[in-house]
């Protein structure tokens, strides 16, 4: 026991000092300051496909040579502002790039750029002011076969699909086919990693065993013994088809898990499922101790495990073409029920419908589907497009029936948030019930249920505190105030045709603090950076009611709408609002904002927050003159982000807060906020946070207290910072 105790702390030591070294190393890469706040001539080779978005295009390179020493290998991840995109993979170009510092939005919930730029091994950011290309594009190179690759397959209706599916890059998939197939649980399908491996590689296991069992009908004689080669082979098409995916990380590892199952085979070992999984496991964690951040890693091995537990122990039985089905789908339906606690843990969303239409597409996907696309795709190098063209008109016909199948059971899908401590207790749990021990089964499967009983009727007892959260979006807005029970969202942050600040922050907030409807939504004015995500928002939650000017009427048609004019007052739950600014309803400029102050509307509580939009001067001068005996109150939200064009002195005064809040990036490219502006708040020694800075903030309004997520350190997140003249 002694002995067991010791070789497992030993194990933790080990592994605590080598992902140490690991993170501590990849940031020692980072390119720091004064570096990433300048502008530098590289030359530099492409090492990814462009990724076009409507505004500009993105791919990663690797340094070659450059006026700054330090930059040399270093891996930069650029965007080209302008209107063409000439690059193309492994071509050299010399670049003169503006680099800035890594750096991203971060709120409670929802996506961490920092932390996935981490994790992709990127050393800096930036975007370029001038290209010259030096060397073009090899005849023979992978890159130059997935270049051709893409390029061939851009011309099909449903290329992203095939492109994701053939060599990794799923940039050109639509944002409604990205919708649909995460609505059905299929998101998975589109990523290659280990479901794709496996396929790829259990195919081409299977021919070439065929294929030498056919060798040795003809010859009479067991001239070559089928297995051992056909696994070999197996092993070499699953690295090509790694190759082609660009060894991204959950192919290399899919190829490592599979490559050590082989090995545990062609040694005869038993249980070689299981020796594989640790083993390869073991592998990853040497090579790479880091990868234990990427959500697919815990998938790939979860679902696995899954696997190797129900298989394991229950040998012998039934045969036959039936039992082979149950067992199969007995193996489904554990993988599918077992993945929904990881898919809360990350995504604070899960869906039931998954559980259904993965039972028959996953058969039908790894049997049929896949081998039939990489096959026409095959032919379609050949100049034999007809096939792949075929196949494109299916899959657009089979995507329309998803559409209709996600919009029809919509109601299996479901989105909340449980504590980390809880659904790891459940994962445990899990694991148990599908292990062969079904004396004890039955019992686990009451305790899973007791502790989520448990948790969430201590919930639903629990009372919450009056709160307001300042969302970082980045340069926009977006603040909620809610007391538990009613919801009211100010601004929705930006919208772009590849996502939002809704999808990518707000709304995995909003699930984590149980938002599940909004009884106001107020948009102060019509800019993109305010009002860009309210049709998303509008679609995804019950909203009862819309407060903006006359403007949103034909984006919000069908909402109860409320013209936002001074004057107007209302309350909701413990807050009472009231418009200051504008008099008449207006067509939604900056000075038009909607201004909105928020009090408490029961004697417990003592509070007041303005929210002014992108008010200017003239507005300003026109509320301290008109608004004087009402405008000061403990919370501002700094108007215009911080512009010098706002925040005048007599506005300030009459406001008076205890502290000035201001939502803006960190480093923006308008060099917010305005050191005038953060002067005119230090005359009048008003405290100053900054979302950029802080992240969100959340402010207790019962306590006059508040709380930033950047406060809650991880290696790979910049610290907080304090709001200073520039």
């Amino acid at each position: 026991m002694l002995s067991a105790c010791i070789v497992v702390i030993s194990g933790f030591l080990f592994g605590f000092g080598w992902t140490s070294i690991h993170a501590s190393w990849r940031l020692s890469q980072q390119i720091p300051s004064p570096e990433n706040q300048s502008v530098h001539i590289i030359e530099a080779e492409v090492k990814s496909l462009p990724v076009i978005y409507p505004e500009y295009c993105q791919f990663k390179v690797q340094v070659k040579h450059s006026d700054t020493p330090s930059l040399i290998h270093k891996k930069l991840q650029l965007n080209d502002y302008s209107k063409q995109c000439p690059y193309l993979n492994e071509e050299v170009w010399t670049l003169t790039v503006k680099l800035k510092p890594i750096h991203g939005s971060l709120n409670q919930a929802g996506f961490d750029y920092e932390r996935f730029m981490f994790q992709q091994a990127i050393d800096g950011k930036g975007y370029i002011k001038q290209a010259t290309l030096v060397s073009q594009q090899p005849e023979w190179s992978i890159g130059a076969f997935r270049q051709s690759i893409f390029d061939a397959l851009s011309e099909f209706d449903n290329a992203g699909l095939f492109q994701a599916l053939t060599i990794g890059e799923k940039s050109s998939i639509p944002k409604e086919d990205r919708e649909i197939l995460q609505q059905l649980g299929l998101s998975h399908l589109i990523a290659i990693s280990g479901l794709h491996i496996s396929i790829i590689a259990g195919g081409s296991f299977w021919l070439m065993f065929v294929v030498l069992g056919w060798v040795n009908r003809l010859c009479r004689v067991n001239a070559v013994e089928p297995f051992r080669p056909a696994l070999i082979v197996s092993c070499f098409v699953a690295f090509c088809y790694t190759a082609l995916a660009d060894f991204s990380v959950p192919t290399v590892r899919a190829l490592i898990m599979w490559g050590c199952v082989a090995a545990a085979l062609l040694w005869q070992r038993q249980a070689a499922l299981l020796s594989g999984l640790k083993v390869s496991l073991g592998m990853m964690l040497l090579i790479d101790p880091l990868a234990v951040l990427s959500v697919s890693f815990w998938m790939s091995y979860i679902a696995v495990a899954v696997i190797a537990f129900v298989v394991s122990g229950r040998a012998g039985g039934e045969q036959g073409w039936r039992h082979g089905l149950s067992k199969l789908g007995k193996i489904q339906v554990a993988i599918s029920l077992t993945l929904l606690l990881p898919s809360l843990l990350f995504f604070q969303q899960a869906t039931l419908l998954g559980l259904l239409v993965n039972i028959v597409v996953i058969p039908a996907f790894s049997v049929l589907v896949l081998p039939l696309i990489i096959v026409c795709v095959i032919l379609t190098l050949f100049e034999f497009s007809s096939p792949l063209g075929m196949l494109d008109s299916a899959l657009t016909t089979s995507l329309g029936w998803a559409e209709a199948l996600a919009n029809t059971l919509a109601w299996l899908r479901f989105e909340f948030w449980l504590p980390g401590w809880l659904l790891c207790s459940l994962m445990v749990v899990m694991f148990i019930i599908w292990l062969p021990i079904n004396i004890f089964r039955y019992q686990f499967i009451g305790l899973w249920f007791v502790l989520v009983t448990s948790y969430l009727i201590q919930q639903w007892a629990s009372s919450t505190q009056p709160t307001m959260v300042v969302f970082d979006v980045g340069h926009g807005l977006s603040v909620l105030l809610t007391d538990g029970k009613t919801h009211i969202l100010y601004d929705t942050g930006y919208a772009a045709t590849h996502g939002s600040a809704f999808e990518s922050y707000i709304e995995p907030t909003l699930q984590k603090l149980g938002v599940q409807h909004l009884d106001a939504l107020i948009l102060s004015h019509q800019d993109n950076d305010h009002s860009g995500g309210a049709k998303k928002i509008t679609k995804q939650l019950p909203v009862k009611q819309v407060i903006a000017g006359q403007w949103a009427n034909d984006m919000l048609s069908g909402l109860p709408t409320k013209d936002c004019v001074a004057g107007y007052g209302y309350q909701f739950g413990v807050f009472s609002l009231d418009v200051l600014h504008p008099k008449d309803s207006t067509n939604g400029r900056n000075n038009d904002s909607c201004v909105v102050k928020i009090t408490s509307g029961v004697p417990e509580y003592r509070f007041s927050i303005l929210l002014p939009g992108d008010i200017e001067k003239s507005s300003e001068y026109e509320l301290a003159a008109d608004q004087s005996n009402t405008l000061s109150a403990d919370i501002v939200i700094v108007p215009h982000h911080g512009s010098n064009s706002s925040s005048t002195y007599p506005f300030i005064k009459r406001v008076n807060p205890s502290v000035a809040i201001y939502a803006t990036e960190r480093f923006s490219r308008y060099n917010l906020p305005s050191s005038k502006v953060v002067r005119r708040y230090q005359d009048f020694d008003i405290p100053q946070i900054h979302t950029g800075c802080y992240g969100q903030i959340t402010y207790n309004l019962a306590t006059n207290s508040f709380d930033a997520t950047r406060n809650e350190a991880k290696i790979w997140r910049l610290p907080p910072c304090e709001v200073v003249e520039k």
